[in-house]
């Protein structure tokens, strides 16, 4: 498997035209959802498992007994994003590109920020800014693949506050963040299916001798099950571990670029193996108890949010592409 951000690799253009959502929803892609559904229920048990683990639960304990360094790894990913995005005249990731010099001196600015622990929030509210200046320049559709920055500004902007309610509310913020981007960007590989193909082609022992048309899928079904996972709060110590070893070996064939675009990503990952799920608010799959609940709201509600993002991404990817050839 491997995670792949297909704008950063591929000249992708909006002039593209879409597919609809029943060309988008062939019966492959049905049933990939429909096995990404029933693995997610498996995993609930996996989670009970683990959770009456001894080992585990050592292994638990030693980090959470370090995730008061969670602010600290963020900063530093943070401000690395910052600096790499700075150097190539790119608003936070490699394909945001903006000659504004301007823009370039703000995120440098941010990234001396972050070196003193109490300007943090300054520079969380700088990197919601920068998103923001993102939707302007190259519209909210195309941003909705990064909202990972709104989870990433919000936990900088609370991390260091005495409320417990407000600080607490930074690590959901950075799961749904990360987990909501995951999703969005699997869409692309579904809807936009020939920009995916394109980087396979040149690519094409990622697939493993699987037709590259059905790898894509397989490659965007996996980002919908772990982009739901982080959204739900399930596994996330071993998912924050398992997509950044993901992550590492993407970036053994893509190089630079993804290491760029993916530093902040594997500096979230690293909160998480810190710090977990948190443990100020109830996360969405510990809103029941039992097993057997659990697997039923895990595996329907990713079904449900699954079919209502793919018909939310091809009426949006119709609207822009209505605009585009004006």
């Amino acid at each position: 498997m491997t995670l792949l951000h297909v704008k950063w690799f591929h000249e992708f253009s909006f002039l593209d035209s879409p597919l609809g959502f029943s060309e988008a929803l062939t019966p492959f892609v049905a049933w990939m959802m429909l096995g990404g559904a029933i693995g997610i229920g498996l995993l609930v048990f996996v989670d009970g498992a683990l959770s009456t683990s001894r080992i585990y639960g050592q292994i638990t304990k030693w980090l959470e007994a370090r995730k008061e360094h969670g602010p600290l790894v963020l900063r530093v990913g943070a401000g690395m994003t910052l600096l790499l995005s700075w150097q190539s005249d790119a608003i936070l990731v490699p394909e945001l590109t903006d000659s504004a010099s301007w823009i370039g001196w703000l995120q440098f600015a941010l990234t001396i920020v972050l070196i003193f622990p109490k300007m943090t929030p300054v520079a969380g509210i700088g990197i919601l800014g920068l998103w923001l200046i993102g939707v302007i320049d190259f519209g909210l559709f195309h941003m909705l693949d990064y909202v990972l920055f709104i989870g990433v500004g919000v936990y900088l902007a609370v991390s260091i506050t005495s409320r417990q309610w407000l600080r607490g509310f930074g690590i959901p913020a950075l799961y749904v963040g990360l987990g909501f981007s995951l999703m969005w960007v699997a869409f692309e590989k579904i809807v936009y299916p020939a920009w995916g193909t394109n980087i396979l082609e040149l690519n094409e022992s990622l697939a493993l001798g699987v037709p590259l048309d059905q790898f894509l899928i397989f490659i965007a079904v996996s980002e919908l099950v772990l982009g739901f996972l982080l959204v739900i709060g399930l596994l996330g110590r071993p998912l924050g571990l398992a997509i950044t070893l993901v992550l590492f070996t993407t970036a053994l064939t893509f190089g630079k670029t993804e290491v760029v675009g993916h530093t902040i990503i594997h500096a979230s990952l690293i909160v998480f193996l810190l710090e977990g799920e948190g443990s100020f608010y109830k996360t969405p799959i510990n809103l029941h108890r039992k097993l057997g609940l659990r697997f039923a709201f895990a595996s329907l509600n990713f079904v449900i949010v699954s079919f209502l993002l793919l018909g939310a991404y091809v009426t949006w990817s119709k609207l822009v592409f209505d605009n585009a050839v004006g």
